[in-house]
């Protein structure tokens, strides 16, 4: 029955509270001995020997805030460890041997600003994977659930122009409940919700279900001096699930958006992970930003094309093995590519918008020249 002292990120009382299911009543307190550093592995914080650590000591808590927060921290790599705190026995949860620190300062309110929507988001799928699955598995899972959470962020911040419409907002939408049925590389949620109708009323309740998909961003390498682009192959589980007698499909490169990261710095990630490029933020030429089919697929794609230099050697083998990704590059010339979207051959929906992109701004990126990639 001890208490818990907290140094880190559940001093913040948003987060303390979505992970205890409760408010937690704590007391400013100090852990001698001991400071705490950020991390040399990134901004989150650990204690290292020396000075003394100031935070806070809880309340003794009930069997079920301890089991939740002895459920999420062992997910980021912290266990509870006996310690002292004045004359009083306290737990603390460190992290795991090995984790050193950076000898750089880690304080909270900058690591809210920059992290706390998207870890409380985040928290809030952790603290529902409670009882579904072991506790190595959520371990495995932290990168996905954080880059979900950054999506919905940063599509919270952002606001479309709006010249068709009345504009009517989310705030106007009355949900009455959100279920998550599943939960794992993708999320399946059940929405129940009233939305106003165009002729003045309610809807009254509707159903839908949908599958979130992290937010991904595509990238179609362009050689202006060769006129010919670079695509990538692979076989693909919803074509397969759909009937497709030929499930292997034609894509630009493509990945999904890390949490902390930009469109743009994960086009130019998969760029040299599934083709070998090395290209700079200059080389980048924005296509569009769209939701691929809203009625069903929570996903938003940020689609580019990049000035590369194409030469017969970019074509071949590529991809991760750790994410299991076989890959092959094919160099296609421009005109072709656009045969190839009339006939049908190209199926993958970004591929068709970058290759009708290409075909609108083409004589404007060889004026440019070429060479912003090699």
């Amino acid at each position: 029955m001890s208490r818990l002292f907290l140094f880190g990120t559940l001093l913040w009382d948003d987060l303390l509270t979505t992970v205890a299911g409760r408010p937690v009543t704590v007391a400013p307190a100090r852990l001698d001995g001991w400071s705490v550093e950020r991390s040399a592995d990134g901004d989150w914080p650990v204690l290292v020997p020396g000075g003394g650590a100031e935070g806070v000591l809880t309340e003794i808590l009930d069997d079920e805030a301890r089991a939740r927060l002895d459920w999420y921290e062992p997910a980021f790599g912290y266990g509870p460890e006996a310690v002292r705190i004045g004359d009083e026995a306290a737990l603390v949860y460190r992290a795991a041997s090995g984790a050193g620190g950076s000898g750089a300062t880690w304080a909270l309110d900058p690591w809210i600003a920059r992290h706390g929507a998207r870890t409380r988001l985040a928290a809030e799928e952790v603290m529902r994977a409670r009882g579904r699955m072991p506790p190595d598995a959520l371990a495995g899972r932290r990168t996905v659930i954080q880059a979900r959470a950054h999506s919905i962020v940063m599509n919270r911040d952002r606001r479309r122009p709006v010249t068709v419409g009345d504009g009517t907002g989310a705030g106007d939408i009355r949900v009455e409940a959100v279920a998550y049925p599943y939960e794992g590389f993708h999320r399946v949620e059940e929405w129940r919700f009233d939305h106003p109708r165009f002729d003045g009323g309610r809807s009254g309740i509707v159903d839908r279900a949908i599958s979130f998909v992290t937010d991904a961003a595509t990238v179609l390498p362009y050689d202006p001096v060769r006129d010919r682009v670079l695509v990538v192959e692979q076989v693909r589980a919803g074509a397969l699930a759909k009937g497709d007698p030929l499930p292997w499909l034609l894509e630009p490169v493509a990945g999904l958006i890390d949490a902390g990261e930009t469109a743009e710095d994960s086009a130019l990630r998969e760029l040299q992970e599934e083709a070998g490029l090395t290209a700079g933020p200059e080389a980048l030429r924005f296509v569009s930003r769209y939701y691929p089919s809203p009625g069903g697929l929570a996903q938003v794609l940020h689609s580019y094309v990049a000035i590369c230099d194409l030469p017969d050697a970019a074509a071949g083998l590529g991809g991760l093995d750790e994410e299991d990704e076989d890959i092959r590059a094919h160099l296609i010339p421009l005109p072709h590519l656009l045969e190839m979207v009339a006939s049908g051959e190209a199926a993958n929906a970004p591929l068709i918008v970058s290759a009708q992109w290409l075909a609108l701004n083409v004589e404007a990126l060889r004026l440019e020249g070429g060479g912003a990639g090699g």
